[in-house]
């Protein structure tokens, strides 16, 4: 829905669109909330456009900001960011009911010579996935480790002080804080899981539970329906149930990353499964 009227303290017309807004923070409560059943992460929201300005009202309050960047990131949805009243950096998320809503909202900001940056169609192909441990991986998690390890007797330290229950507590924060990168990395590495090849332009995201960026080197193939896809400092053994989108797959790759290298393993399988 859009609205339009004039505010007798501004120069020129104000443009106002019902739309949805991300939110930014959550309370403790909320927090856990989301955290078992699922949060609100959109709520409703009133944008007002002005002459070089954007103003989103939420239940949560105001955010008033001149826009220098949209960022699309759904056809009914962008990103804008811009300059607030105190000249830091702010940025807002906003869902509209249509496309040709958000359309409508986007061609009034640009107005003010708003650099805008066009939507990527995403593509995703469901694989199964098994993470390949290789030595720069490793090395990375060996760092991440000490780091950890660091925080970790720092917050037992802290936590001894407060006496023997903080002395428990703080060894269990230790042990789960620095065992668990490790544990979730022989999961990975020991077993396969369900998961998504995300393609959105020259990004290309394996996920399931998390999101992991990948930035292919090479192409090992391993069978019709498999392949070892290696990037920097990480690969997937990637499995696909046919060996068409398997090779709808590849062809994205070497869209994205006209360099990649292909090889063919010794036993690899030329009969379909």
């Amino acid at each position: 829905m859009r609205t339009s009227f004039w505010d007798p303290g501004a120069v020129g017309r104000l443009d106002s669109f019902e739309a949805e807004s991300k939110r930014s923070w959550f309370t403790i409560r909320e927090t856990l909330t989301a955290a078992v059943g699922g949060g609100r992460l959109w709520v409703p929201a009133s944008v007002v456009l002005g002459e070089n300005q954007l103003q989103v009202l939420t239940n949560e309050g105001s955010l008033e900001l001149r826009p220098r960047r949209l960022v699309w990131t759904e056809p009914n949805s962008f990103r804008v960011t811009g300059l607030s009243r105190s000249l830091t950096f702010r940025r807002s998320y906003l869902r509209f009911k249509s496309p040709e809503e958000a359309s409508r909202a986007a061609s009034i900001i640009k107005q003010n010579s708003v650099l805008e940056v066009p939507w990527v169609p995403v593509e995703e192909f469901p694989v199964e996935f098994r993470l390949l441990l290789s030595a720069r991986y490793v090395i990375a998690l060996v760092y991440l480790l000490f780091v950890s390890l660091a925080v970790g007797l720092f917050l037992l330290l802290a936590l001894g002080a407060l006496g023997n229950i903080g002395l428990v507590v703080g060894t269990v924060v230790l042990i789960v804080y620095v065992g668990l990168p490790f544990w979730a990395m022989l999961v990975k590495a020991r077993r396969s899981v369900q998961g998504w090849i995300r393609f959105q332009g020259k990004s290309i995201t394996v996920r399931s539970l998390d999101w992991i960026p990948v930035y292919p080197e090479t192409i090992e193939w391993k069978s019709p329906l498999v392949i070892v896809l290696r990037g920097r400092g990480i690969s997937y053994e990637l499995s696909f149930p046919t060996a068409e989108s398997l090779t709808r797959a590849v062809a994205k790759i070497r869209t994205a990353y006209p360099g990649v290298q292909e090889t063919l393993v010794e036993n690899y399988k030329r009969d379909v499964r």
